[in-house]
């Protein structure tokens, strides 16, 4: 292709032959053709320069502003760059009528020479065509080479950027989330917007993306699609010009290198989580493996096991199938495992047997429950996802092998935040992301358990085991105060009454219960629990 100005110059014309439309000739052709007959314009095809006598349009009488109007605008329609008309043959000079119709449907119109014939014009410039197209095509066959020698040489992606670089000279940046990768050649482009900004943590729907776009009119973005997801981006900066046709197969042949580095790196990926997805199933399962065994497996997985571990499972709403649920859960898992990738020890991350996300937070002995900065980090990522999240956290019990019990309250919590979402959505309302805490679930914890009788029990020894070892070791009367107390329903001076001692001394024993057991005999949330604890102990 070339452009009118290029024609100007190599038909040995001048600009000073340009009769209208100066402002547009840099619009691109494809050929020169010639024509004198009323309906020619009908066999043109898109992108032809047109070179005619204008003879036509003033023989059958009709006035020379309203024909070559017409013809202007005929010529507009078919996507024509523009014409070059012989004055002084048959038409003396442009009215100034036509002049504004030329400007106004942005159609450059030459004068073209008497002396000259339409193959002075036409020759050349099909050679000059043909000469382009050929420099193109070896231009083209030089950068399949380059890319072939980087190929087959092991160049890195940093080597990828510098080729583009060099062949397009033009700034570039490249972003990939997975690897995550950001790369400016030369660095001194990093002062621009951040890719990962235009690109967003998640990235904007892909199936509503062509994969070359413009940037605020003056740069251009390529974007790398893999498996209907956008996973990263190269950025000519400065380019407010088409391209090339050589310079698209350069961007092309980067683009398809990245997505075979993007395609490499998940698989690998995948691989890598799914010995990881084993490992916290091997974990979280209460094997009788090794403290040995499970730092040499965790070193294998890359992960640097910490001492204590409190559990959190995270799942979502539901989705409309069960291949779209598990492909958004492994892209959550991505965004948690980039969000704590430089924490350390780490956040332990995967799926667990229900594909449900499981997250092992490591905590200090003496916590209770997660940091409120990973909470805080979940919570993050949870506004980006397309649907409400459901976190679910068990209490931390000391040593890797409790892991087992704060994952089992994990996924008792989850469940009842699951139901909370299912209450609000009934109630029109939705939260991005509903979090349950193990330790302050009430009936909750049986009802949403996978056993409720053995998590009643289990409930029973939590809360009565320190109770009933105080009175075998002292001869106290600790669970016998609680049952009176309850039975009361809370009233100290009744319960009194009931155990024959004084209002005081009630009082003193149920301090020392909310010392054993964490739990507050007069808060009705837990009152309920101990009134489970005590009816399962009774049912012995």
């Amino acid at each position: 292709m070339i452009t009118v100005r290029e024609l100007i110059e190599v038909a040995g014309m001048d600009t000073t032959d340009v009769l209208a439309g100066e402002a547009f000739l840099d619009k691109e052709l494809h050929g020169v053709t010639s024509f004198d007959s009323p309906d020619g314009h009908l066999w043109l095809r898109p992108g032809e320069f047109v070179l005619t006598t204008g003879f036509p349009f003033v023989a059958q009488g009709r006035e020379t502003a309203s024909g070559l109007i017409q013809l202007i605008d005929a010529l507009a329609e078919r996507g024509t760059p523009g014409f070059a008309i012989k004055l002084g043959r048959y038409i003396d000079a442009l009215p100034e009528a036509v002049i504004d119709r030329a400007n106004e449907r942005q159609m450059p119109v030459l004068s073209f020479p008497m002396e000259k014939g339409w193959s002075d014009v036409i020759v050349p410039v099909t050679s000059y065509i043909n000469a382009k197209q050929r420099q193109e095509l070896d231009r083209t066959h030089a950068i399949y080479e380059r890319f072939h020698r980087h190929l087959t040489s092991g160049g890195s992606v940093e080597n990828l950027a510098e080729l583009l670089y060099h062949i397009l000279e033009r700034p570039i940046s490249i972003y990939l989330r997975t690897p995550r990768k950001k790369l400016d050649v030369p660095a001194s482009v990093t002062h621009a917007p951040p890719l990962e900004k235009l690109l967003g943590r998640t990235g904007p729907n892909a199936s509503a993306r062509e994969p070359l776009t413009r940037y605020r009119d003056r740069h251009l973005i390529r974007w790398l699609l893999h498996n209907g997801e956008t996973q990263g981006a190269i950025l000519l900066w400065e380019v407010e010009r088409d391209l090339h046709s050589w310079e698209k197969v350069a961007i092309e042949q980067t683009a398809a290198l990245l997505s075979l580095e993007i395609e490499r790196h998940q698989t690998l990926a995948a691989a890598c989580q799914r010995f990881r997805n084993d490992f916290l199933h091997l974990l979280v399962a209460g094997c009788d493996a090794s403290r040995d065994l499970l730092y040499r497996k965790a070193e294998e997985a890359g992960w640097s096991l910490a001492d204590h571990y409190a559990a959190a499972v995270l799942s979502d709403a539901g989705a409309p199938d069960i291949m779209h649920t598990w492909k958004e859960r492994v892209s959550l898992l991505e965004a948690l495992r980039s969000e704590w990738e430089h924490i350390s020890p780490s956040v332990l991350c995967g799926l667990d047997r229900e594909n449900r996300i499981l997250l092992l937070f490591p905590a200090d002995a003496g916590s209770a429950e997660p940091s409120p900065e990973a909470v805080e980090s979940v919570k993050r990522i949870a506004r980006r996802h397309t649907r409400p999240l459901c976190l679910g956290i068990g209490r931390l019990h000391p040593g890797l092998e409790a892991v087992p019990h704060s994952y089992r309250e994990a996924v008792i919590a989850c469940r009842a935040a699951l139901n909370a979402v299912s209450n609000a959505s009934a109630d029109g309302q939705s939260a991005p992301l509903v979090v349950r805490w193990f330790a302050r679930l009430g009936l909750e914890r049986v009802l949403f358990a996978a056993s409720p009788e053995q998590e009643a029990r289990r409930l029973a020894d939590e809360c009565l085991n320190s109770l009933n070892r105080y009175d075998r070791e002292r001869n106290g009367q600790l669970v016998r105060t609680l049952r009176a107390f309850l039975e009361a329903d809370g009233n100290h001076a009744v319960a009194a009454e009931k155990l024959f001692v004084h209002k005081n001394t009630v009082k003193y024993r149920l301090q020392l219960i909310r010392e054993l057991t964490g739990l507050q005999p007069e808060c009705g949330r837990d009152q309920l629990l101990f009134r489970i604890a005590l009816t399962v102990h009774s049912a012995g």
